[in-house]
């Protein structure tokens, strides 16, 4: 992990005591920075231009604010009171006429390409003219309606807010933040992040998935961490133990320091594997059962560590995480096509298990959730439910995608947020069909493509037998399911001591998938925490 430089000593005179902040690890690792504070929900955009490469993605960004924009108008004048309606509906259809004019959008983005402003900015310069204008009129009812733009442009740059993280922060930093989504961290990341600290969040939430496929230490449940440090402030992330040094003294970094540079000597040691690397011999229980040991991979980066930790092939591929990492946009199946290909040549025989995509609960990309945040989202618009919704946008490229890059390996599809055999039978309908298009178009495929469900909902697990009829193979997701099944929210440190993926519920639906699976021949698998967790 790289580190700042050293900063001046914060023993030097008028400095405030070190302090140490404990809460949980997520992702080890140790950082040497300093302090950004990150509020998500502040109003404000702090960024004010952008690079001549960001112009593009600076207008889609716009478009999506639009669109989110007028849907929480919609949204909004469902809720107006009957009493209210007259005065507010001329408000509310002022704005929405005002974000589909044409003038004024176009406006914002010759500000966007020609001054590189960011769409913050460049929304609330034009508006700003427009306000001035209204307001030197000299029309009565031309100056009252001034007013209104004020709300517009909140409105607007709340949604811009939404859509991107707002990032200021100087090169080494460490973010503080309430808390933190996956997309913050791969956004982040792209700024010279070194790690996060959040006072709230679990350590078995999706930021700790991405934190430890990007390499970067983050703690969780910190919760006094946004009232001890500022913007600024020098602090020691402590990944292993969980815990921010806030100030440290000179002899704090230097100790660290020491066994930073310790750790990186024997990067596979800390507790992860006894020995530099595994060996070849087969993995089996102190019970002596075989079994077989396979990779959750999040993005392409991690493939690199699948031979020195002796794995055999990739049990899990989150594939929304390069859509994440690619900014909230969607994926065009060849960009699809050729990242599966590298995975699967980087596997070979041992194979691939690709999860379609899998967004929702605490991962929203704006193009897709466009409007209001769902008041459950983990009981929502996610996974499964989502890609059926959206076929022809979001299922048919990614299996199209799988199915092209299956001839230079060897590939299998997972499900996510099963509830119903139904939706299985309509996913192999769908492949069928897109095997029969490829063919047609003459392009090269390979169509043996096994199938598998994620069972996480309960409704999955109490149906295992008749899931088994339909598919190829099971995979337990334990970090969703003891979540469902529990009714803990594993990003909640309030209720956390609640979550155990050991309680007799978990396990009694885990041992009637294996059960369903051992009567059909159906392969059953396990991931999540509980699967890396030697005690269990």
């Amino acid at each position: 992990m790289e580190n700042a430089p050293p900063t001046a000593g914060p023993d030097r005179a008028g400095s405030s005591a070190e302090r140490v902040i404990e809460g949980t690890s997520a992702a080890p690792g140790i950082a040497i920075g300093t302090a950004y504070r990150y509020d998500a929900s502040a109003p404000d955009i702090q960024r004010t231009t952008i690079d001549a490469d960001e112009v593009e993605a600076e207008i889609e960004l716009l478009a999506n604010a639009v669109q989110r924009a007028e849907q929480e108008l919609e949204t909004v004048r469902a809720l107006v009171p009957d009493a209210a309606e007259a005065d507010t509906e001329a408000l509310l259809e002022a704005q929405a006429l005002m974000l589909r004019d044409e003038e004024f959008l176009q406006a914002v983005r010759q500000r966007i390409r020609e001054r590189t402003e960011s769409a913050g900015t460049a929304v609330q310069s034009v508006l700003e003219t427009h306000r001035k204008r209204l307001e030197t009129s000299g029309d009565e009812h031309l100056h009252d309606r001034a007013s209104d733009l004020v709300d517009l442009e909140k409105r607007l740059l709340r949604s811009l807010r939404r859509g991107k993280v707002a990032v200021n922060m100087e090169a080494h930093s460490i973010v503080v933040a309430r808390n933190l989504t996956a997309t913050d961290l791969l956004r982040f990341s792209r700024h010279s992040l070194l790690g996060c600290v959040t006072a709230e969040g679990g350590a078995t939430s999706h930021v700790s998935i991405v934190a430890k496929a990007l390499n970067l230490p983050l703690v969780v449940g910190a919760q006094e961490v946004l009232e001890a440090v500022s913007s600024g402030d020098p602090v020691v992330l402590d990944g292993y133990e969980g815990r921010l040094v806030v100030r440290p003294q000179s002899a704090t970094v230097e100790q660290y320091r020491q066994r930073q540079a310790e750790r990186e000597a024997s990067p596979l040691k800390d507790g992860e594997l006894e020995d530099e690397k595994m060996d070849d011999r087969p993995v089996t229980t102190t019970d002596g059962r075989t079994v077989t040991l396979r990779a959750n991979v999040g993005l392409d980066t991690e493939l690199d560590l699948l031979d020195p930790y002796g794995a055999d092939g990739i049990g899990l591929l989150r594939t929304e995480l390069f859509f994440l990492a690619e900014g909230g946009g969607t994926l065009a199946e060849d960009e699809q096509a050729r990242v599966y290909q590298t995975v699967a040549e980087a596997t070979g025989e041992a194979g691939a298990t690709i999860r379609l995509l899998d967004l929702g609960g605490d991962e929203r990309i704006p193009r897709m959730h466009a409007g209001p945040p769902e008041d459950n989202p983990f009981l929502g618009w996610r996974g499964l439910r989502m890609l059926l919704d959206r076929p022809d946008e979001l299922l048919r490229p990614q299996l199209r995608a799988l199915l092209r890059a299956n001839r230079h390996g060897a590939l299998r599809v997972l499900l996510p947020m099963v509830t119903d055999p139904e939706e299985v039978r309509r996913v192999r309908a769908i492949i069928d069909e897109e095997v029969d298009r490829l063919a047609a178009e003459g392009v090269a495929y390979d169509p043996d493509l096994p199938l598998g469900i994620m069972v996480e909902v309960p409704a999955a697990a109490l149906q295992a037998h008749a899931f088994a009829e339909h598919v190829d193979f099971f995979s337990i997701g334990t970090n969703d399911l003891t979540q469902y099944v529990l009714a803990v929210d594993r990003g909640n440190e309030r209720v956390g001591a609640g979550y155990d993926a050991l309680h007799p519920a978990v396990l009694g639906l885990i041992l009637r998938v294996v059960e369903a699976g051992r009567m059909a021949g159906c392969p059953v698998e396990v991931c999540g925490e509980i699967a890396g967790d030697v005690q269990a």
